[in-house]
């Protein structure tokens, strides 16, 4: 029988169970959860009456929508949504790799990606300007997408009216292939919040992700993006005096 080691007051895991956890939500959601659990416990109260504290980890539902900060679980999201749809899968890519809000995607045209740099808009949410540079990865997925469409076809059209799909159709979509895929916290913010993640954490430049996402400050870019509390965990666990 495996040895189980403490990880909270009132958790028990084996090193496999512990990994698994971290393999499927990273390391910071596990240790949220650990938490989470271990206060329940310590209050008195358990949720679900499972037979280990690894199926009650497991099984705790989500507080809010995070990053996808396993690339490995991107990976696997953008392989469910090709193997369903080119347009689904499209449109999952163009919002990691931009940042857009799914409200701003959801109304592009052909016209308004279509042989250019850069994407130009006015954001639905804030009325402010947005102009925002696209790879050359995504400059060649658009010229391949786009490829047989009119200038006014929208991009994300619903098969059935040709009208941009809704919000909450994005949002089903998202959700059904993340179950599928294995991944958690996932919404129609996954994407900006999975871009501004990653982007920080290769160029650790919060000023500038501040700028893309026209926050009031970087404590909100920080804050929306899962950055801080992640950093203090992670800086209070190699702190030894």
């Amino acid at each position: 029988m495996k040895r189980k080691k403490q990880y909270a007051d009132y958790i028990r895991l084996t090193d496999e169970e512990n990994q698994k956890l971290i393999n499927r939500l990273g390391k910071h959601q596990t240790q949220l959860r650990i938490r989470r659990l271990n206060e329940l416990k310590i209050r008195g109260k358990r949720p679900l009456t499972l037979l280990s504290d690894y199926q009650a980890l497991s099984a705790m539902t989500p507080r809010t929508v995070e990053p996808i900060r396993n690339k490995d679980q991107i990976e696997s999201m953008k392989n469910v949504l090709k193997n369903s749809s080119y347009r689904d899968y499209f449109l999952f890519v163009l919002g990691l790799n931009t940042g857009l809000r799914v409200g701003d995607l959801l109304p592009l045209k052909a016209s308004d990606v279509r042989g250019k740099k850069y994407v130009v808009l006015i954001e639905e949410k804030t009325t402010k300007a947005k102009r925002f540079p696209l790879n050359k990865d995504i400059r060649e997925m658009i010229s391949d997408y786009t490829t047989g469409m009119s200038d006014d076809d929208y991009l994300f059209a619903s098969r059935m009216t040709g009208e941009p799909i809704r919000r909450d159709r994005a949002y089903k979509i998202l959700r059904q292939a993340a179950e599928i895929a294995g991944v958690e916290y996932v919404g129609t913010h996954t994407m900006r919040k999975t871009f501004g993640y990653h982007f920080y954490k290769q160029y650790k430049d919060a000023s500038m992700l501040q700028k893309i996402f026209n926050h009031s400050s970087q404590s909100i870019t920080l804050r929306y993006i899962g950055i801080s509390q992640e950093e203090i965990d992670e800086a209070i666990d190699d702190f030894s005096l």
